[in-house]
């Protein structure tokens, strides 16, 4: 089978990877980076990103099944127009994609459904959200849209609330507008996300991640688009799986189908596991989550394809059980100098070698030039490795990233530790 996985990232590199691992199938990365080309996966050239000049090149290469990575084509319509086209397509359509692309359409959602999450408020304009003042700091500052990971805030301060509100209204850091913003209570507890392959009616989870979002470590500084992922998550237990399968997937599958909502694609489900063991919902994507896709199809080990167009066509329900690696899966990222901020790129890449698919390597921001390496963007990439416990996965995936250097190269120094 022909795949074509769209997008430019390290979700779409560890796709690409696993992906090619099975029987007669050859996979396409577009536009790719100068990682996956080096990796040896073929993208379409300069094609533009545009569904129609993809469509007739997939029709070209013979491409069956499409799987799209970044949400910004989802909330395009890619899905949907791909669907139109012939093409059996993982990512769901505009209107399952709204999940993750308005956060206050989210919150409305949840709140239809039952399920728990944080109370919150809604500010239409810069002056209203300048007065808002919490009941209680810190509070919880999201602009609803796609921010590439940066647009959560965790305000402690109203100088806070005004820096954020400086960067939407004033720097237009997220574009032209109408500009919306959600504002929820902070809850305490620690994150965990429960990914799964949905298609309106049924769930069926992937291996559980926790990824760490912070660009410091014990979760301090920016907010990134995440710097590490371990997989199993320490903190999925039955006892909570069955809790999130009960007061969170089971409404959130009914109200899809109540609201008629076409989707066939990764549902992201962001939770706040509280101090009691509770799971509350922090958020939704609709679309492979990055980083944690990079340890997940670390561990993923057979059925990949099946499931996937399983999902495509709406018929998840039967699907044969889902396979895991045993052992635990650490992937660290490493990040550009300046990064989540005004990055620098052009500096060059040392120490890469030979792919070894017990220490993975998975390109994001990085080109090639001259037959070298250079980075070309905020997050470079990662490296993953195995263990029979987090200790003994960290201890690798670390050893194998200090022989990648590069100047102003930076990265967490705690991923897994929970």
């Amino acid at each position: 089978m022909n795949i074509l996985v769209l997008g430019t990232g390290g979700r779409e590199h560890a796709l690409a990877w696993r992906l090619a691992k099975e029987a007669d199938t050859k996979v396409y990365v577009h536009p790719g980076n100068g990682g996956t080309e080096l990796a040896g996966f073929k993208n379409f050239g300069d094609l533009p990103l545009t569904p129609q000049r993809i469509s007739a090149r997939a029709q070209e290469n013979d491409v069956e099944l499409i799987v799209i990575g970044p949400e910004t084509l989802l909330q395009e319509g890619y899905a949907d127009f791909f669907r139109r086209e012939g093409f059996k397509v993982v990512g769901p359509g505009i209107s399952g994609a709204r999940l993750e692309t308005s956060k206050i359409f989210a919150k409305e959602f949840m709140v239809r459904a039952g399920v728990p999450t944080a109370p919150f408020e809604v500010f239409d304009r810069e002056s209203e959200l300048l007065n808002f003042k919490p009941k209680q700091w810190p509070a919880v500052l999201k602009y609803d849209g796609i921010a590439a990971g940066k647009g959560v805030v965790l305000a402690q301060s109203s100088a806070e609330i005004k820096e954020f509100a400086k960067r939407i209204y004033k720097d237009m850091e997220f574009g032209a507008g109408p500009h919306r913003v959600l504002v929820e209570d902070c809850l305490p507890g620690k994150e965990l996300s429960y990914i799964g392959l949905c298609d309106g009616k049924e769930f069926v989870p992937l291996a559980s991640a926790t990824d760490f979002k912070r660009v410091g470590n014990s979760n301090t500084g920016a907010n990134t688009g995440g710097m590490g992922a371990v997989s199993p998550s320490p903190l999925l237990t039955t006892e909570l799986e069955s809790k999130i399968h009960e007061k969170i997937v089971q409404p959130v599958l009914s109200q899809m189908q109540r609201d008629r909502i076409d989707f066939r694609g990764v549902l992201y489900i962001g939770l706040m596991i509280s101090p009691k063991g509770d799971p509350i919902v922090l958020e939704f994507n609709t679309r492979f989550g990055d980083p944690e896709t990079q340890a997940i199809m670390m561990r993923w080990e057979e059925n990949v394809i099946p499931a996937l167009m399983a999902t495509a066509q709406s018929e998840l329900t039967g699907l044969a059980p889902l396979k895991w690696r045993r052992e635990t899966a650490v992937y660290v990222v490493a990040a550009a100098e300046g990064y989540p901020g005004k990055v620098t790129t052009g500096d060059m890449i040392t120490g890469i070698h030979e792919l070894n698919a017990e220490t993975p390597i998975f390109f994001s921001g990085v080109k090639m030039q001259g037959g070298k390496t250079y980075t070309h963007g905020g997050r470079v990439l990662g490296v993953g490795a195995y263990g029979t416990d987090v200790e003994g996965a960290r201890k690798k995936a670390y050893g194998a990233l200090e022989k990648i250097t590069w100047r102003g190269r930076h990265f967490r120094t705690d991923i897994g530790l929970l």
